[in-house]
């Protein structure tokens, strides 16, 4: 199982990398984007013509084992990256996913971020804001693998923004989720183990020309119960260079002083009713800012304003923060996910409205963890 789980990860970590970077040369730069009209939603059909918000051309691409592909494919692109223009009310997204496994069985959806705070969202079946929707696309093993996904589907996602104002430009991640709710003990879930963590995330900006309305956001429990940030000094940056400085960094977390599962699976045993503290790190770039999302079984452990964790970097320091989550509700029975992952608030683009992607490509978003908090080792 160990030799799986690195060799996925390994996979996890060559398939994100691909992910979220600068946009090709568009066939179009628009000079001006809060005066651009809105383009035409596009039809479905006019879909698979478009470049996605990755970078990468829509349609048939060669895929490698357990490969997948996602992204926004309904969007404007300028010479920073793509975006949405926002003018009120909800805003309508399409997101493409494609796969070379059977998705239909376990279901598959994205956790949505803007100005690193999660996003909830609607979908035509289930018309109720939400964190994650499933979706369960048609698989077709007649596809050749070598010239195209044998799951391919386009998904209409429907947001009110969180955050933003007029004249903000932020930035809107994805990242796709799937067989969430699978026990890991049970036998389907070596079956589509891959298709959880091999997952891709995917990028935009949200132009905004109008104000959006305060949003009844979804009744989520509030398990955060502290969290600091404090500052260090960090003697390893002074062996960078001046390049290693510019353009990436490095964290680490540990959770209750430990720093992975307790066995080779990834259920992590214990934590019964016990709280959880999360103490993660960060240095290296300083132009990057973040927040660092928790969820516990796909939700957000609060969504209370003053519970956002905001990760700044400063020259030559460490960031250290520490989390600490409430785990009453968990009696061990069952098996619950847990996630983190940091989220740059400015990557895209520098202050100016000038493209940063690549100055600052490897401080990318990231999964900082992602395992089952199991009960008591039998």
């Amino acid at each position: 199982m160990k030799r799986l789980y690195c060799l996925l990860l390994a996979l996890s970590l060559l398939l994100s990398l691909s992910a979220c970077g600068p946009s090709p040369a568009p066939t179009e730069t628009v000079n001006n984007p809060f005066t651009q009209e809105t383009t035409a939603a596009p039809t479905v059909s006019d879909i698979f013509t478009q470049p996605s918000a990755t970078g990468d051309a829509v349609g048939p691409s060669e895929p490698n084992s357990h490969g997948s592909h996602t992204g926004f494919v309904n969007t404007i692109i300028d010479d920073v990256s793509a975006y949405y223009d926002y003018t009120g009310g909800e805003l309508h997204a399409y997101y493409i996913f494609e796969g070379t496994d059977d998705y239909s069985v376990c279901g598959v959806g994205p956790l949505l971020y803007l100005d690193g705070i999660p996003q909830p969202y609607k979908t035509d079946d289930e018309p109720w804001y939400s964190y994650l929707h499933l979706f369960y696309p048609e698989y077709h093993p007649e596809v050749d693998s070598a010239i195209g996904y044998a799951t391919s589907q386009v998904f209409d996602i429907y947001f009110t923004p969180v955050t933003g104002q007029t004249g903000d430009a932020l930035e809107l991640y994805g990242t796709t989720v799937s067989d969430p709710y699978t026990d890991p003990r049970d036998a389907l879930f070596n079956k589509y183990y891959h298709v959880q963590h091999v997952d891709r995330d995917v990028c935009a900006r949200i132009l905004f020309q109008a104000t959006p309305p305060e949003l009844e956001l979804p009744e989520v429990p509030d398990q955060l119960l502290s969290h600091s940030v404090t500052y260090v000094d960090e003697l390893r940056l002074q062996s960078w260079t001046p390049e290693q400085l510019q353009i990436q960094h490095e964290y680490g977390y540990t959770i209750n002083g430990e720093n992975r599962p307790r066995s080779d699976s990834f259920i992590w045993p214990g934590f019964d009713q016990e709280p959880i503290t999360l103490d993660f790190y960060i240095y290296g770039n300083s132009y990057v800012k973040y927040t660092l999302v928790c969820y516990k079984d796909y939700q957000p452990i609060s969504i209370d304003p003053e519970d956002i964790v905001y990760v700044e970097v400063k020259d030559g320091q460490r960031t250290n923060i520490q989390v600490q989550i409430d785990m009453s509700d968990f009696d061990g029975s069952t098996p619950i996910a847990f996630m983190t992952v940091l989220v740059p608030l400015n990557m895209q683009a520098y202050e100016d409205g000038t493209p940063a992607f690549g100055d600052h490509y490897a401080c990318r978003f990231e999964k900082v963890s992602f395992f089952y908090f199991g009960g008591e080792e039998e």
